[in-house]
C-alpha cells in the first residue's frame, strides 16, 4: 500500500536530486529516505532510479511512477484544502451534486 509520506519522500528525492539532500530537506536520516524508497520500489515491482556513483536519475518505471505520485499528492493537497475550509466550500460542492 502506498502512503502519503512515502510519496512525499519520493518527491523530495526528485526535487533535491539526491537521497542525502532529500533527507536534509525532510529533517530525517538518509537511511530513512533509502528505506522509504526501497519500500516504494517493492510496491512498484522494481527500481525507480538508476544509481551511479552518488548520482541518481529516474528510470522508465520511475518516470511513470512520478506521474501517478504527483497526481496523488495533488489530490491529497486538494482534499486537505477542501476539508480545512469545508464550510466555505460546501455551497459550491452542493451545486455540483
Amino acid at each position: 500500500m502506498l502512503e502519503d509520506y512515502r510519496l512525499k519522500v519520493f518527491k523530495a528525492v526528485l526535487d533535491e536530486g539526491s537521497f542525502t539532500a532529500a533527507a536534509r530537506a525532510l529533517g530525517i536520516s538518509q537511511p530513512a529516505v533509502s528505506q522509504n524508497i526501497a519500500l516504494l520500489e517493492k510496491v512498484a515491482g522494481g527500481p525507480l532510479f538508476d544509481r551511479e556513483r552518488g548520482r541518481i536519475s529516474l528510470n522508465e518505471r520511475g518516470r511513470v511512477f512520478k506521474i501517478y505520485a504527483e497526481r496523488i499528492l495533488r489530490d491529497y493537497d486538494d482534499l486537505n484544502e477542501v476539508f480545512s475550509h469545508y464550510e466555505s466550500f460546501r455551497p459550491a460542492l452542493e451545486e455540483k451534486s
